[in-house]
């Protein structure tokens, strides 16, 4: 996380997480603003598809979280995630949105960044999800 560390647009994002995570009519609008935008990106030129199901795996935690399905993870890397996703889907950042490839760099930078941090809570949280799905 040192390379976000200090940025302040993250920090901004992670304001608004706390505000966010507590509104489940912000959290809807958060998810809606992230699939428009994931839909939105030629995956060509995105390095790796890994990367954007990282940012799917994100998403399906903060909304099980949401809705109280999955509890089993600490609030404050909730508010990491939702902040993840609150500066991926905001256009004006480290590296705008409209500079081709480069301004999605940033965007994925900061969600591996938190998906790696929280590597752990992840997979217990996939494990837990297919687990649902087996059933």
């Amino acid at each position: 996380m040192k390379n976000v560390e200090g940025n302040s647009f993250f920090e901004k994002a992670k304001e608004k997480a706390q505000q966010t995570i507590s509104n489940n009519q912000r959290l809807k609008q958060l998810f809606e603003n992230s699939k428009d935008k994931l839909s939105t990106i030629d995956l060509s030129s995105v390095a790796s598809g890994k990367l954007v199901s990282r940012l799917k795996v994100l998403i399906r935690m903060v909304k099980a979280y949401a809705k109280g399905d999955y509890r089993e993870v600490d609030t404050k890397n909730i508010v990491l995630m939702v902040a993840a996703l609150v500066y991926f889907v905001t256009p004006i950042d480290l590296v705008p949105d409209f500079i081709p490839i480069t301004g999605l760099l940033d965007d994925f930078t900061v969600v591996l960044l938190v998906y790696n941090k929280l590597q752990e809570e992840i997979d217990h949280f996939i494990v837990w999800e297919s687990g649902l799905e087996n059933a």
